[in-house]
Formats: C-alpha cells, sequence, structure tokens
C-alpha cells in the first residue's frame, strides 16, 4: 500500500512539474531577453574549490530538482527568481526540509527605457519594460532537471551559497559545472580544482545511487 502512495505521489509530482514548466516556459516565450556580460573568474571571491572546503562552508550539500519558478516582484537589472526545490538526498550536513525555497541569481526584471523616434531623437517618455535578464555564468536550470550545490540557513531561509562556482546541474547521470563562462576556461589553477570538484562529487553521487 506505502508503495502504491509513492507512485501516486510521483505521478502528481510529474504532473505539477510539466505544468509548471508550460507555465514557464510561455513567460519566457514571450518577454525579450537582455544577457548580463560574462567576467569569467573576476566574479571569483573565495568560494570552495575542495570537497573539504566545500563541506565546511556550508550546512549542507544537497541533490536537489527545480519543482517550479516564480518571478519576484518590483525587481531591476539583477533580478532573482524564486525557485521551489524538492531535495532528493543531502550528500553532506545537516538534515534539510523535504522541500525548501531558495532563490537563483537570474530572471524577470524591469528597465526604465527612453523611446526614440524614427529620426534617431530621444523622446520624453520613458517605459518600464520587463526583460528575462540570462547570463552564462547562472543559466537557469530547466524545471524538473537536477542539480547539486552548497546551501546555508541564515534567519530561517535557505540560501545557496556560492552560485556561480559551486553549483553543478545533472547531465546523463554526470555532473556539469552550471556557469558556462568557467567550462570554456583553460590553463587556469582554480577552475582546474573545480573540474577535480566536479570529478569528486560526480563519484559520490553515483555511488550514492548505486547503494
Amino acid at each position: 500500500m506505502l508503495l502504491l502512495v509513492g507512485c501516486q505521489h510521483n505521478k502528481q509530482q510529474q504532473s505539477a512539474i510539466s505544468k509548471n514548466k508550460q507555465r514557464w516556459n510561455q513567460q519566457a516565450k514571450t518577454t525579450k531577453v537582455k544577457y548580463y556580460p560574462s567576467f569569467g573568474m573576476m566574479d571569483y571571491s573565495n568560494e570552495p574549490l575542495t570537497w573539504h572546503d566545500l563541506k565546511k562552508k556550508n550546512d549542507s550539500i544537497i541533490l536537489g530538482t527545480v519543482i517550479d519558478y516564480k518571478k519576484n516582484k518590483h525587481q531591476t537589472i539583477f533580478p532573482t527568481t524564486t525557485v521551489q526545490v524538492k531535495v532528493d538526498k543531502v550528500l553532506s550536513g545537516k538534515k534539510t526540509s523535504h522541500y525548501i525555497t531558495t532563490n537563483f541569481p537570474s530572471g524577470f526584471g524591469f528597465a526604465d527605457e527612453i523611446e526614440i523616434d524614427i529620426e534617431g531623437n530621444f523622446s520624453k517618455d520613458v517605459t518600464h519594460k520587463e526583460y528575462l535578464y540570462k547570463k552564462n555564468s547562472f543559466p537557469l536550470p530547466k524545471i524538473g532537471g537536477k542539480f547539486v550545490t552548497g546551501i546555508v540557513k541564515k534567519r530561517g531561509e535557505y540560501q545557496i551559497s556560492a552560485p556561480l562556482f559551486n553549483f553543478w546541474v545533472v547531465r546523463n547521470d554526470h555532473l556539469k559545472l552550471n556557469n558556462l563562462d568557467l567550462r570554456g576556461i583553460q590553463n587556469d589553477e582554480k577552475v582546474e580544482q573545480l573540474q577535480d570538484l566536479t570529478e569528486v562529487l560526480d563519484c559520490k553521487l553515483n555511488s550514492s545511487h548505486t547503494k
């Protein structure tokens, strides 16, 4: 009977994920995109590069599934997106709630723009337009997608401690750095350490799946 209940719950969750994905994708499809500039390792500020430091600087290392996204209101050019996460497994550290809410550093935001007429003259009118801001350093994972990251709990809220450097997405049962800028950097000691950390996490993730 418990197995049937579990199966029923999984079906309901998959149905909810499908609806959430359709709604979010429709919002993204109808909104103009703006891209953040890429800075590569210039954003680095002593984030963990080893498994030891990753555990030390986080309350928990989790494997999670993106269940849903929600636009945050009244945001400008540096928006965040509220994300509901199902914690599939705690790889290290403190136990968490089965479902948590946190924020990802990309999403929808508004910008004030001055209109220009057909002759190239600036208008007195200022428009308040919504854009979907994207950046290579943190592309939003797909709803239903899985990821590994470190989280801390501050004032009752879960926060991702280092989203640009300590965030991995699951692709074909293996981890990849979510930061596309870092994937393309070669001959950099810190990036090489992050790639080594990726392999360590990959081994831990896949060994836990085989148990």
